[in-house]
């Protein structure tokens, strides 16, 4: 499989490890798209947010200085931070404190000192660090309690590795032996009964034997047969033959193909992985006919970017350009986070060169090429970019060498 069917994956994969708030396998699924030349700005906000979400405010402050960006959502998660700045680095003193009674051989007071901090986070995501130690601790001196304590963990914190070690180190409780009742001993017939059970059963026997011999000696009894009535013959009466009316043919006038209707975000979800299913499978009629309902949500969710660019990819394979350059066009013009933050964004404006150049639009598609070529971070988009700008260039050349010729 190539990257860029990676690419999307990952990022699927991404959203929804990030929507089911298993935070810490989403940070596994961004240093992944990492390798993949992914853009360096979602990524750095991508690490910021989800640092966020598992305590680790100072490296999400990091990742935020290095994006520097100025956007509403960057600086309203730095604020955040800015904020809760002086409870997280108490927190995080109160953990040092405790890794030096763990370091002193004071293990129990360390475990009091943690709980502390935990109830000094309040609303503060708890530091990744923290859940780990506790689960450490507990294992090693209250082992009994393990198991309800994480029951309570959050799904980050039950992801990660060192605590999923511990939790599956736990010794299973041993079950309460039950006494096993002894079988009671069966009693002994008395020979007065025996005798008295088989004298009933012989009665019983010559009874049955008389009561069949008695059925089989009755004489049979001839049946007479039952007399039938004499059916009389029905009288035939003519009909008047009565004029039929001409069957009148109903026409139906053709009904006009109905425009496509608003669907809820669950629907447009389902209809968003079958057409990228059939996508995947290059079945793209069968992908147009599910991502154009995808698309059509009444409020932007995070598949809906997704849904604009395998539609995009598909209108362009059956060779729809005008559609390729409406949904591309669509796609810029939203002002929902979801499309301004999307990673396809600048792969649709490619999709949207090479319909444009396919339309005999080769200035526009040649403007946009010129623009992903040029673009600050360097990706698979500028290098196809590049690639597609020499083909159409060299493309326009020829045509004019024939011309002359």
């Amino acid at each position: 499989m190539s990257s860029f069917t990676n690419v999307p994956m990952l990022i699927q994969q991404m959203q929804q490890e990030i929507r089911q708030k298993r935070y810490t396998l989403a940070l596994d699924t961004i240093r992944e798209l990492e390798k993949l030349n992914v853009s360096r700005k979602q990524i750095l906000w991508h690490k910021a947010l989800l640092e966020s979400k598992v305590g680790n405010l100072h490296v999400a402050l990091a990742y935020l200085k290095e994006l520097d960006s100025e956007e509403l959502h960057a600086v309203k998660l730095q604020q955040t931070i800015t904020d809760n700045w002086d409870t997280y680095t108490q927190i995080i003193a109160k953990y040092n404190d405790a890794v030096s009674e763990i370091q002193l051989g004071f293990g129990e007071k360390a475990l009091h000192i943690i709980d502390h901090a935990m109830q000094l986070a309040g609303k503060l995501p708890i530091p990744i660090e923290l859940y780990r130690m506790k689960t450490v601790l507990l294992a090693r001196y209250e082992s009994g309690t393990l198991s309800r304590y994480t029951a309570g963990l959050p799904l980050y914190a039950l992801d990660d590795p060192t605590i999923k070690r511990v939790v599956a180190a736990e010794p299973p409780r041993p079950d309460i032996p039950r006494p096993v009742p002894k079988p009671k001993r069966k009693r002994k017939l008395k020979k007065e009964a025996v005798v008295f059970l088989a004298s009933v059963a012989t009665v019983l026997l010559v009874f049955v034997v008389w009561l069949l011999a008695n059925l089989f000696a009755q004489p049979e009894t001839a049946t007479e047969s039952p007399t039938t009535a004499a059916v009389k013959k029905p009288v035939i009466m003519e009909d008047v033959p009565k004029k039929e009316k001409p069957v009148e043919k109903v026409v139906t006038k053709p009904t006009e193909e109905a425009e496509l209707e608003f669907v809820s975000n669950e629907a447009a979800k389902t209809y968003y992985n079958e057409g990228y299913r059939q996508f995947l499978k290059e079945d793209f009629p069968a992908a147009v006919a599910y991502l154009e309902y995808a698309v059509r949500t009444e409020e932007s969710d995070y598949f809906t970017d997704d849904a604009s660019y395998f539609l995009a990819s598909s209108y362009l394979r059956e060779q729809k350009y005008e559609d390729v350059v409406e949904i591309a066009k669509a796609f810029r013009q939203e002002q929902d986070v979801n499309y301004q933050e999307s990673p396809y964004r600048e792969g649709i404006r490619l999709q949207e060169s090479r319909a444009l150049w396919q339309l005999g639009k080769e200035t526009q598609a040649v403007s946009i090429l010129d623009e992903l070529i040029h673009k600050s971070n360097e990706d698979w988009v500028t290098y196809e970019a590049r690639a597609m700008k020499k083909l159409v260039v060299e493309g326009e050349s020829g045509e004019e060498e024939e011309a002359a010729s």
